[in-house]
């Protein structure tokens, strides 16, 4: 029996002027906890202070292609997204599929 590698999901947004502390909070106060309850892992987030990037860049993982989309297909997530869409601009999400091992 082959196991598929997991897949890595990428959050990545701007935070707007004086939303700062706001979406720190939401991110870590409500986004993050109800997406573990989903499945998804955050592993890492970084913060770009040079450059030409998103100011966060947020990853992590999920079992599958299929879990992947079960998450961020369900009307949970689109209300989560909602929230983040309200004190971000350029808000994102990008799964990125497993590479077939040759």
């Amino acid at each position: 029996m082959r196991l598929l590698p997991m897949v890595k999901v990428l959050i990545s947004y701007d935070m707007q002027q004086g939303k700062e502390q706001e979406c720190q909070d939401y991110l870590v106060n409500k986004m993050a906890p109800a997406l573990s309850r989903m499945g998804f892992q955050f592993s890492d987030v970084w913060y770009t202070i040079w450059g030409d990037s998103p100011e966060i860049l947020g990853g992590g993982e999920v079992e599958s292609v299929d879990k992947a989309r079960s998450i961020f297909e369900s009307t949970h997530w689109e209300k989560l997204a909602a929230g983040m869409e309200t004190i971000t601009d350029n808000f994102k999400v990008m799964v990125v599929h497993p590479r077939e091992e040759v």
